[in-house]
């Protein structure tokens, strides 16, 4: 019985968000703050609108490589009879990953002529599995916004046109809704073996965006909306399993989670252009009030298998994050970019101190990049260069006594206590060119 849990629990089952939303859309974006850059097709991202302008084919192709460096959590209890039976344990929590190494790539063409409609295209993804998805052990501490959330695959497509000097687009990002049925027979018998049959389908969904931008002397002023995103996973579970001398016990639930998790989110932004330099700002709001953590709801539908009991309540948030970049021209091949913004965390601080550790804290990001223009088979080619910093603010957890079910003979896990914070390190290389 215990093998037919763990596989069932590993599944995908951690709410992930969007790469594009935690890291930017390309080495540029990166670079000036995670905002809208001068005329590249990663801007589909931010302000597909923007793309309207154009009246060229643009690419853009990059690669990042993200790595954690998380405040070590030590000395912890990690397990109690919340998460398993008789096997009380205290040690370290591993909560830094192994380095993730990703792609996206960027299109951006006109469909018919050079001043009509722009069909605009980007795909995110890790360049060695499809995704990653861990449901890790119920209440470990995690930091959920950075633990796998963005490894996985995501499609954007859109379409934008100029009129004068506005521009409009309408566009979506892609998700998806997954569902199957689990049957088992195990046995314990020798010679007796157990069997097993999985059915499972998955269907896309899709996540409206869309912007407008207005062009003003020397300036550009865009608005975008991007629809809450959730991608849900539900598996039902139905078999018998031997306990011996003939006898059997049924089992029958349902399992539920949200797999993906993208906030709803408004931005508005300001380009403003000199000769030989540009600002980039902009205020993203998101709303975060539909979030849900990464638990396994098991839902008892018969058989003799209790449900399971969500201790954890976390407490949310809506956010506002700032923004600003800006770049300079060192030559007439070389640009320096730099950017900055803050990003509260949509978690209350109040809500980590009893069951559950769901980790995350404000932070400060700096960034700042390198951009080569040169010449290709006569095409106009940049490389770009763009590293973050993100800060994490630091802050300490102390856990309330008793288990998480309120039984006061154990501790929480993460008890004592622990500090909460560290680092996260971004490096993109980037190619875009235009025809």
């Amino acid at each position: 019985m215990k093998i037919i849990i763990l596989i069932l629990l590993s599944l995908p089952t951690w709410a992930f968000a969007s790469f594009p939303e935690l890291f930017g859309s390309s080495a540029s974006t990166i670079a000036v703050g995670n905002q809208a850059d001068k005329e590249t097709a990663a801007n589909n991202y931010y302000a597909s609108a923007l793309l309207g302008f154009s009246k060229k084919t643009l690419f853009s192709f990059n690669t990042s490589y993200v790595s954690t460096d998380f405040k070590d959590i030590d000395n912890v209890v990690l397990k109690n009879d919340s998460n398993t039976i008789n096997n009380f344990t205290r040690g370290k929590s591993e909560i830094n990953n192994t380095p993730t190494l990703m792609f996206n790539a960027h299109l951006s063409v006109p469909l018919f002529t050079p001043e009509g409609p722009k069909f605009n295209f980007s795909v995110f993804g890790p360049y060695d599995r499809m995704l990653e998805a861990d449901s890790g052990e119920p209440y470990q501490p995690r930091y959920v916004m950075y633990d796998n959330r963005f490894i996985r695959p995501s499609v954007i497509m859109s379409v934008s046109q100029s009129l004068g000097t506005w521009a409009f687009s309408l566009g979506a990002q892609t998700g998806f809704q997954s569902n199957g049925e689990t049957y088992f027979v195990t046995r314990t018998t020798a010679g007796s073996p157990s069997l097993a049959k999985v059915n499972f389908n998955a269907k896309p969904s899709l996540g409206l965006m869309a912007s407008v931008a207005k062009k003003h002397n020397k300036a550009t002023t865009y608005l975008s909306f991007q629809e809450e995103m959730k991608s849900k996973f539900e598996n039902r579970a139905t078999g018998q399993t031997e306990i011996g001398g003939g006898a059997s016990f049924p089992f029958d639930f349902q399992l539920t989670s949200l797999l993906y998790y993208d906030p709803m989110t408004v931005r508005l932004g300001h380009q403003r252009e000199w000769s030989d330099s540009n600002l980039f700002v902009s205020l993203d709001y998101q709303n975060w009030e539909h979030y849900e953590t990464s638990h396994v709801e098991l839902k008892k539908k018969g058989g003799t298998i209790n449900g399971s009991s969500n201790f954890e309540e976390i407490k949310l948030k809506n956010i506002f994050i700032p923004k600003i970049g800006f770049t300079k021209k060192l030559h007439d091949k070389w640009a320096a970019k730099i950017g900055y913004f803050y990003r509260a965390s949509p978690l209350k601080k109040s809500g980590m101190t009893g069951a559950g550790n769901t980790l995350d804290a404000d932070k400060h990001v700096g960034s700042l990049g390198f951009a080569w223009d040169f010449f290709m088979l006569d095409k106009l080619v940049t490389l770009d260069l763009g590293y973050q910093g993100h800060f994490l603010k630091e802050f300490k957890v102390t856990k309330s006594a008793g288990r998480e079910d309120g039984n006061m003979t154990q501790e929480k896990i993460g008890s004592p206590g622990y500090r909460v914070g560290g680092m996260i390190h971004v490096l993109s290389l980037g190619l875009s060119w235009m025809l």
